[in-house]
C-alpha cells in the first residue's frame, strides 16, 4: 500500500509540473531561451553599431594645425607637409571666385619630397546665369574638397590653373589634417544596426507589434 502511495504521488508530482509548464503564457521568455539570447545578441549589435558611427563622426574631426595659402591665378605650390605616421588622412579644400560667364580649372599635384609627381586631382569652377519660363536664374560652383591617406614622408601641393580671360579671382588652399577614416567605422556601423534590427525582429517582432498597435487604434 506504501508502494502504491508513493507512485500517485509522484505521479501527481508530474502532472503538476506538466501543468505549470503548459501554464508559461505565449511570447513570454523563459531565461536562458533561445529567444533571450537573440534578444541580448541584437542589444549588443545594436550598441557596436551606434559606437562605430559616434566613432566615425569623431574621426571625421580635423586634428592639429590647418594650413591656409593663398595662391596667384597661374597657381603655385603649398608645403612642405611633413606627415609623421604612416596612413594619415588629410583633407585639401580648394575655393576660387569665378565671375558669371567664366570658368577656371584648377589641379592639384601631390608631390614626394624630391618634388616628383605621385597622383593628381582637380575639378572646374564656372558660373552662369539666365532667364527661363520661370524666370531668372544662377548656378555656379567655387569650391571643390580632395581627402587622401599618406604615409610618412614629406609632401607638396602643386597647383595649376587654366582659366577663360576674365578670371581674377586668387586660388586659396585649406589643408586639414584628419583623425582617420570614417568609412571602416560607417560601414561596420551600419551593417551592426540592420543586422541587429533584424535579429531583434526575429526574437521580439517589435515593428509587428507596433504596426499591429497602430491598425487596432
Amino acid at each position: 500500500m506504501e508502494e502504491k502511495s508513493d507512485l500517485s504521488q509522484k505521479y501527481l508530482k508530474g502532472q503538476k509540473m506538466k501543468t505549470e509548464k503548459r501554464a508559461v503564457p505565449l511570447g513570454v521568455q523563459k531565461p536562458g531561451s533561445k529567444l533571450e539570447t537573440l534578444t541580448q545578441i541584437a542589444i549588443a549589435l545594436i550598441a557596436f553599431g551606434s559606437i562605430c558611427l559616434i566613432s566615425a563622426l569623431v574621426v571625421n574631426f580635423s586634428w592639429g594645425k590647418s594650413i591656409s595659402k593663398s595662391l596667384p591665378l597661374q597657381g603655385g605650390i603649398v608645403g612642405p607637409i611633413q606627415v609623421k605616421k604612416d596612413r594619415t588622412v588629410y583633407l585639401v579644400e580648394v575655393f576660387q571666385r569665378v565671375s558669371y560667364g567664366q570658368w577656371s580649372s584648377v589641379t592639384g599635384n601631390v608631390l614626394d619630397q624630391d618634388k616628383n609627381y605621385l597622383f593628381g586631382f582637380g575639378e572646374e569652377f564656372w558660373a552662369e546665369s539666365g532667364r527661363d519660363s520661370e524666370g531668372p536664374w544662377a548656378e555656379s560652383k567655387n569650391s571643390y574638397k580632395m581627402k587622401m591617406t599618406l604615409q610618412k614622408g614629406t609632401y607638396y601641393f602643386e597647383f595649376e590653373s587654366e582659366r577663360s580671360r576674365n578670371v581674377s579671382g586668387n586660388i586659396t588652399i585649406l589643408v586639414h589634417r584628419k583623425r582617420g577614416s570614417p568609412l571602416p567605422f560607417l560601414i561596420a556601423g551600419i551593417i551592426a544596426l540592420i543586422i541587429g534590427v533584424v535579429v531583434n525582429e526575429i526574437a521580439n517582432q517589435t515593428f509587428t507589434k507596433m504596426i499591429e498597435a497602430i491598425e487596432v487604434d
